[in-house]
Protein backbone atom coordinates (compact mmCIF):
# COMPACT_ATOMS: atom_id res chain seq x y z
CA UNK A 1 0.00 0.00 0.00
CA UNK A 2 3.06 2.59 1.10
CA UNK A 3 5.40 1.05 -1.58
CA UNK A 4 8.37 3.38 -2.16
CA UNK A 5 7.16 6.03 0.05
CA UNK A 6 7.87 3.83 3.29
CA UNK A 7 10.88 2.35 2.08
CA UNK A 8 12.53 6.23 1.78
CA UNK A 9 11.47 7.47 4.96
CA UNK A 10 12.01 4.01 7.04
CA UNK A 11 15.68 4.18 4.93
CA UNK A 12 16.70 7.78 5.55
CA UNK A 13 16.77 7.20 9.70
CA UNK A 14 19.15 4.43 8.51
CA UNK A 15 21.35 6.64 6.44
CA UNK A 16 21.70 9.60 9.18
CA UNK A 17 23.47 6.13 11.80
CA UNK A 18 25.77 5.52 9.39
CA UNK A 19 26.79 8.55 8.91
CA UNK A 20 27.20 9.28 12.47
CA UNK A 21 29.27 5.84 12.80
CA UNK A 22 32.04 7.35 10.04
CA UNK A 23 31.45 10.65 11.98
CA UNK A 24 32.49 8.55 15.45
CA UNK A 25 35.21 6.60 13.30
CA UNK A 26 36.59 9.87 12.62
CA UNK A 27 36.31 11.20 16.07
CA UNK A 28 38.38 8.02 17.12
CA UNK A 29 41.35 8.85 14.82
CA UNK A 30 41.53 12.21 15.36
CA UNK A 31 41.76 11.71 19.29
CA UNK A 32 44.23 8.97 18.94
CA UNK A 33 46.17 11.83 16.85
CA UNK A 34 45.79 14.39 19.98
CA UNK A 35 46.77 11.53 22.37
CA UNK A 36 49.56 10.12 20.26
CA UNK A 37 50.93 14.19 19.95
CA UNK A 38 50.56 14.72 23.43
CA UNK A 39 51.85 11.46 24.73
CA UNK A 40 55.07 11.54 22.46
CA UNK A 41 55.92 15.00 23.42
CA UNK A 42 55.45 13.80 27.11
CA UNK A 43 58.43 10.91 26.23
CA UNK A 44 61.03 13.97 25.97
CA UNK A 45 63.99 12.92 27.90
CA UNK A 46 67.36 15.31 28.73
CA UNK A 47 68.87 13.97 24.93
CA UNK A 48 66.40 12.93 22.56
CA UNK A 49 67.25 10.65 19.85
CA UNK A 50 66.92 13.70 16.82
CA UNK A 51 66.56 10.66 14.12
CA UNK A 52 64.49 7.70 15.60
CA UNK A 53 62.35 8.70 18.59
CA UNK A 54 59.34 9.33 20.41
CA UNK A 55 59.58 13.00 20.42
CA UNK A 56 60.58 13.37 16.78
CA UNK A 57 58.06 11.12 15.41
CA UNK A 58 55.10 12.34 17.32
CA UNK A 59 53.55 15.16 15.17
CA UNK A 60 54.14 12.97 11.83
CA UNK A 61 52.53 10.42 13.26
CA UNK A 62 49.81 12.62 14.55
CA UNK A 63 49.11 14.44 11.34
CA UNK A 64 48.62 11.20 9.71
CA UNK A 65 46.00 9.93 12.09
CA UNK A 66 44.28 13.81 11.95
CA UNK A 67 44.24 13.87 8.12
CA UNK A 68 42.78 9.95 8.41
CA UNK A 69 39.95 10.99 10.40
CA UNK A 70 39.18 13.91 7.68
CA UNK A 71 39.25 11.58 4.62
CA UNK A 72 37.44 9.19 6.72
CA UNK A 73 34.85 12.15 7.37
CA UNK A 74 34.65 13.07 3.82
CA UNK A 75 34.24 9.34 2.54
CA UNK A 76 31.30 9.34 4.60
CA UNK A 77 29.42 12.09 3.93
CA UNK A 78 30.12 11.14 0.11
CA UNK A 79 28.58 7.85 1.06
CA UNK A 80 25.61 9.18 2.42
CA UNK A 81 25.32 11.33 -0.47
CA UNK A 82 25.05 8.40 -2.97
CA UNK A 83 22.90 6.59 -1.01
CA UNK A 84 20.57 9.05 -0.67
CA UNK A 85 20.57 10.07 -4.19
CA UNK A 86 20.06 5.61 -4.63
CA UNK A 87 17.19 5.91 -2.53
CA UNK A 88 15.25 8.58 -4.51
CA UNK A 89 15.44 6.34 -7.18
CA UNK A 90 14.71 3.19 -5.63
CA UNK A 91 17.56 1.75 -5.15
CA UNK A 92 20.70 1.05 -2.76
CA UNK A 93 24.20 0.41 -2.58
CA UNK A 94 25.60 -2.46 -0.42
CA UNK A 95 29.11 -2.26 0.75
CA UNK A 96 31.70 -0.22 -1.80
CA UNK A 97 35.12 1.41 -2.26
CA UNK A 98 34.80 3.88 0.70
CA UNK A 99 34.05 1.05 3.24
CA UNK A 100 37.46 -0.90 1.45
CA UNK A 101 39.68 2.15 1.53
CA UNK A 102 38.85 3.33 4.79
CA UNK A 103 39.69 -0.68 6.19
CA UNK A 104 43.07 -0.27 3.86
CA UNK A 105 43.74 2.88 5.61
CA UNK A 106 42.98 1.70 9.22
CA UNK A 107 45.15 -0.94 8.59
CA UNK A 108 48.08 1.15 7.09
CA UNK A 109 47.67 3.35 10.28
CA UNK A 110 48.00 0.65 12.66
CA UNK A 111 51.10 -0.97 10.61
CA UNK A 112 53.08 2.19 10.76
CA UNK A 113 52.76 2.77 14.44
CA UNK A 114 53.72 -0.67 15.41
CA UNK A 115 56.53 -0.55 12.94
CA UNK A 116 57.37 3.01 14.09
CA UNK A 117 57.38 1.97 17.51
CA UNK A 118 59.43 -1.10 17.28
CA UNK A 119 62.12 1.30 15.63
CA UNK A 120 62.22 3.26 18.44
CA UNK A 121 61.95 0.58 20.72
CA UNK A 122 65.22 -1.50 19.19
CA UNK A 123 66.96 2.12 18.29
CA UNK A 124 66.86 2.10 22.43
CA UNK A 125 68.50 -1.33 22.84
CA UNK A 126 70.97 -0.67 20.44
CA UNK A 127 72.03 2.70 22.12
Amino acid sequence: MFGDAYCILTAHPALERTFLGYLRASLALAMMGVVIAQLFRLQHSVNPNLKVGYFVLGVPLAVSFIGSAIIVLLLGAFRFWRQQNALVRGKIYAGGWEITTIMILCIVLCLATFALMAAVDIEKEIS
